[in-house]
């Protein structure tokens, strides 16, 4: 009879009664190492656990890399809001299964200097769903540094890729990429997901304005 036992309740290890080592899973993410004996019961994070096998933090993308030219169009959405009123606003990425193509999508979208509210398209929702993949979400910081915040993190719950992009104001800005579901993330090197990060101003489509309400 083994003498680890391993449990992904408290409950469930305290009604096993078992004896010699077991291993606990925690709320906090972590996994605890419990051992009983006459002298009492200690419970303590291992520095290692010798019967589990390694796992290896990151992330691999398994659609093609995003273009290059789908990199200049947000930067050139997103510079073009800067310069003109220096709000935030967002862009969404898709990839069409049936065509095996990126696409950008602007959201209808309440913006201001530090928010965006978008809403969502129904195009995108429910059946359609199946053929459109959301890969990310990327909004813009105008001439404020490229960073993840508070109102990010919370907003920000469903798998996908997000970036930021900072310092539109200047000759080079900043982006930062992560993927992330509800809070569990990674940062991403943009050069993992795009083929090229270089900041070209290009036209992008002129409805997108329509859609961007200023507050």
């Amino acid at each position: 009879m083994s003498l680890i036992s391993y449990h992904w309740r408290v409950k469930d290890f305290l009604d096993s009664k078992k004896k010699g080592i077991s291993y606990v899973a925690s709320a906090d993410g972590q996994i605890y190492e419990v051992r009983d004996s006459e002298i009492g019961r200690m419970v303590a994070k291992p520095t290692k656990i010798q019967t589990l096998d390694s796992v290896e933090v990151g992330f691999q993308f398994r659609l093609p890399k995003i273009p290059e030219s789908i990199f200049h169009q947000i930067y050139s959405f997103f510079k073009y809001y800067c310069d003109l009123s220096d709000v935030e606003v967002m862009l969404q990425l898709f990839f069409d299964k049936e065509t095996k193509q990126y696409f950008l999508e602007c959201p209808v979208q309440h913006v201001s200097k530090t928010r965006v509210n978008a809403q969502e398209d129904i195009r995108f929702l429910g059946r359609n769903s199946l053929r459109y993949i959301q890969v990310a979400q990327f909004h813009s910081h105008n001439s404020m540094s490229a960073y993840f915040s508070e109102v990010d993190d919370l907003d920000e719950k469903a798998y996908m890729i997000y970036g930021v992009f900072g310092l539109l104001n200047q000759d080079r800005p900043s982006v930062r990429f992560r993927v992330k579901a509800n809070d569990t993330y990674l940062y991403l090197n943009g050069e993992d997901i795009f083929e090229s990060l270089s900041f070209q101003k290009i036209n992008f489509p002129r409805e997108w304005v329509e859609r961007v309400i200023s507050k």
